[in-house]
């Protein structure tokens, strides 16, 4: 009877742990939901840095965009692609952070996902930033493969 009675208190305090209202947070986590069918209120992007920004009604989500020779396939994540904002190429690619606090950006990011192809160079890097802001906010599609390649 002394274990049974013991074993219940163990389970009660570790539950009340649980669901206390006090948690803790590992500094830079992000704990949230993304909402693959609400599209944005908002966007801006920088065609100089390459920087993106949508606005939700639940969180503000920021970005990058690049462009390079690599092909992709439309709305796809590409786990193992390497570029960056000062490549030079008429294929579009967009990659996320999803939460922007303070002036910087935290957590996990997504993969490089693979939008469109442009005439050339010169207009994927103009238009090419605006473009993944287009297609986060308004893009379900895109939205939703972007969302499910955060690692």
């Amino acid at each position: 009877m002394k274990k049974i009675i013991f074993v219940s208190l163990v389970g009660i305090m570790c539950c009340g742990g649980v669901w206390g209202l006090d948690t803790c947070a590992k500094t830079n986590t992000y704990v949230g939901i993304f909402k693959k069918n609400v599209n944005g209120t908002a966007s801006e992007s920088n065609p100089t840095t390459k920087v993106w920004r949508v606005t939700f009604d639940y969180i503000t989500l920021t970005g990058m965009a690049a462009c390079n020779d690599i092909s992709g396939t439309a709305n796809t994540p590409t786990t193992n692609l390497v570029t960056n904002a000062s490549d030079q190429g008429d294929k579009c690619w967009c990659q996320m952070w999803p939460v922007e606090s303070y002036g910087h950006e935290t957590g996990p990011s997504s993969y490089w996902m693979y939008l469109t192809s442009y005439a050339d160079a010169t207009t994927c890097a103009s238009t090419c930033t605006s473009a993944c802001a287009t297609a986060v906010q308004s893009n379900t599609t895109f939205r939703t493969a972007m969302f499910e390649s955060m690692w």
